[in-house]
């Protein structure tokens, strides 16, 4: 009788206790060049590396949050009805982590306010997927989380002003300064800089975007004199200048010309990562069992932009 089941060569199921005590089959989640379009959808993969969940962890909530953005602002038009459904169920996870913890409040009204945008850029048309009824609940929808984070920071606004604790303002210089250069954006230290006169002379200090400049272009922030710049930022120095004098260098000029060429570099806490033996997809921090246990396993990490390509 011939075999018409699965390989008994293949690795056996697992499975694990969830929270409620009862048991299922743990999802094993496997891209390949030719299984992308064939097998695994994207509403798939948020099921199998249980993105909704994993927003309310605070290492992958910026990660995440990344993905989303890139969805819909560029593949909204391309998304299914489930991918729809489970992109809403991951903003709406969302909304509810930054209600009960009060951080990352302008990053979701920024995501929030960019959505809105691009789904009534639709109207009347609907060129996306989707019936006109749907896409009138997608904006209904959308109007009242802007709504509710409005009213999170209205609430924080006359928090901070009953309170008589000492703000950012009033610890010393140099306790601004190492908070300042910890930042990693240089958008983030421009706007700190206009809230009065003593932060802006923090902001502008060129220490500050040297560091920023030679960590996100590929300077060797080890060494403590400088003497070692990246090669992007040396490509930029010799188009200003034959004789390249790193002690008369505008950095935050610098910074912000690189920025336009090359990008910022992508630092998350905890990244989604593939698996080199088997493919399969899974998050840093969690276990991955291996099929191929007797080779030594190695993984990659997967950008959010190069995660949105392989499934969309």
């Amino acid at each position: 009788m011939p075999f018409i089941g699965r390989d008994w060569r293949a690795y056996g199921e697992q499975w694990t206790k969830t929270d409620i005590g009862s048991w299922e089959q743990q999802r094993r989640l496997s891209l390949t060049s030719s299984s992308i379009s064939l097998n695994s959808s994207l509403s798939d993969v948020f099921n199998a590396l249980e993105i909704v969940n994993s927003v309310s962890n605070i290492r992958r909530f910026n990660y995440i949050a990344k993905v989303v953005q890139i969805l819909f602002k560029e593949k909204l038009g391309e998304l299914s009805g489930n991918a729809q459904r489970s992109l809403f169920q991951v903003i709406e996870r969302m909304i509810d982590m930054v209600l009960k913890t009060g951080d990352n409040i302008s990053l979701m009204q920024r995501i929030v306010t960019q959505f809105h945008s691009s789904i009534q850029s639709a109207y009347p048309f609907y060129y996306y997927i989707g019936s006109a009824l749907l896409w009138q609940r997608h904006i209904k929808m959308l109007t009242r989380m802007q709504e509710t984070i409005k009213q999170v920071q209205t609430n924080m606004i006359t928090i901070d002003e009953d309170n008589s604790k000492l703000t950012f303002d009033y610890l010393p210089v140099d306790m601004q300064r190492e908070v300042i250069r910890r930042l990693d954006n240089g958008t983030d230290i421009v706007n700190i800089g206009m809230i009065n006169s003593n932060l802006y002379r923090v902001s502008q200090e060129l220490f500050i975007w040297r560091q920023l400049c030679l960590y996100h272009f590929d300077g060797d922030t080890q060494n403590s004199n400088n003497s070692k710049l990246g090669e992007k930022i040396l490509g930029l120095m010799r188009k200003q200048q034959d004789d390249i004098d790193t002690n008369n260098i505008d950095w935050k000029t610098a910074y912000f010309k690189l920025k336009r060429q090359h990008g910022l570099r992508e630092v998350y806490a905890e990244m989604i990562h593939q698996c080199q033996l088997c493919k399969s997809l899974f998050w840093q921090g969690s276990d991955h069992s291996c099929p191929y246990d007797t080779l030594s396993p190695s993984s990659i990490p997967i950008t959010p932009r190069k995660l949105v390509t392989m499934l969309v």
